[in-house]
């Protein structure tokens, strides 16, 4: 009986390794047209699944209609995202809202991301050490997004900095690269590009061969311009962090800033004129005037400056000193400081004060080191400005 423990050890061992979760589809605009029959992927290596020439209807209702991946055809563990034709599911995310068509699905069991692209159309991906920095060359890629089967795209995604090629159908054979960066013209079998760390917005021209990483884009969109389905106003930056337009003028209504004109990162906000915007936040209330707007996407911090505001007693001309401080901010400015409230990063409030005077000297001695906002009201106006404890 000793000598059969081993083997029966082995057995269950290779069982587990061997051990492979069922990752398929199910949903009213599934292939099956049914929440109760599951479309299985197949992978092969347990993380990447995929089924090409996959057929699916329109969803129309986001609460009845759509589909969403599940895991070993059970509910316990699923993921949505009503984001279309790629985004990033969460467990017992929305329904994702297809759009009728033949695709070929990708889906990443680790990270819920997903991808449909329409079927026929050749798969363009990133690939080397700059998207895995592990694996390099041996790893997979992180494939691009078409609509028309010329322009690729890939939003969200943050490079190690490293060499990259744009590869053709997984095929290591067709591969296509440059030497400039961060815009160049990619040639077949040409040069890796180098690729400098952080978040960067792909464009590649499949046709031309194209392509740029630049800035992801933040645009600014609502009732209050012309519409949520209308294209976005974007915003200038300099370095990918924060943004800023200049004389935009408002109506009453409602807006919201998203990247790469995408819904799958959005933020909002109950608050106005200033606020610090949360992913899939409220829609932020804008009162009808011109504004300068900025906004700080590694925060959500946001502010519209009412350009008819008299410049001498602008809230923006409050000074913060020291910062970074280890114990005290001196608040100064020309007329009355009404208000004063010091929120973390998350939103919440932390502590709030009513000067009433010019001056005012904030404790921040019992704060925890690191990053804050503080939010300071002078008659109609306001600021909100980032404040560091060290």
């Amino acid at each position: 009986m000793k000598k059969q423990l081993p083997l029966i050890y082995m057995l269950l061992l290779c069982t587990q390794i061997n051990y492979s979760q069922v990752i398929s589809m199910i949903g009213s605009t599934s292939p099956s047209g049914s929440w109760s029959v599951d479309t299985d992927l197949t992978t092969t290596d347990n993380i990447t699944y995929t089924k090409n020439n996959v057929v699916l209807t329109t969803a129309t209702d986001p609460a009845t209609t759509g589909l969403k991946f599940r895991q070993d055809h059970d509910w316990t563990i699923n993921w949505g995202n009503s984001n279309w034709p790629m985004g990033t599911a969460v467990q017992g995310g929305a329904n994702i809202m297809t759009q009728a068509g033949t695709y070929d699905v990708t889906f990443n069991r680790s990270n819920g991301t997903y991808t449909f692209i329409p079927s026929g159309f050749t798969q363009i991906g990133i690939w080397g050490p700059a998207v895995d920095s592990q694996n390099g060359f041996g790893g997979p890629d992180v494939d691009m997004v078409t609509t028309d089967g010329i322009t690729y795209t890939l939003s969200g995604f943050i490079f190690s900095s490293g060499t990259a090629y744009f590869r053709f159908n997984d095929d290591n054979l067709n591969t296509w690269g440059s030497t400039a960066f961060p815009t160049g013209t990619a040639v077949h079998g040409g040069p890796s590009i180098q690729v400098t760390g952080g978040e960067w917005f792909v464009t590649y021209n499949k046709n031309t061969g194209a392509y740029s990483f630049a800035y992801p884009s933040v645009g600014i969109l609502g009732t209050a311009l012309s519409g949520f389905t209308a294209q976005d106003i974007d915003l200038t930056t300099t370095d990918g962090f924060n943004y800023s337009i200049s004389s935009l003028s408002m109506t009453d209504g409602e807006a919201k800033f998203r990247k790469d004109n995408l819904w799958i990162t959005n933020w909002g906000s109950a608050n106005f004129p200033n606020g610090i915007g949360t992913q899939d936040g409220a829609n932020i209330p804008v009162t009808a005037g011109t504004y300068n707007i900025t906004f700080e996407k590694s925060s959500g911090n946001y502010t519209f400056t009412n350009t008819l505001s008299n410049p001498e007693n602008s809230i923006s001309k409050v000074k913060i000193y020291p910062n970074p401080t280890i114990a005290f901010w001196n608040l100064s400015h020309t007329t009355t400081i009404d208000s004063v409230e010091i929120y973390d990063v998350t939103g919440k409030l932390i502590q709030s004060f009513t000067p009433n005077a010019m001056q005012f000297q904030l404790d921040g001695i019992r704060l925890s080191s690191g990053v804050y906002f503080v939010k300071i009201k002078s008659g109609l106006d306001f600021t909100v400005q980032k404040i560091i404890k060290n």
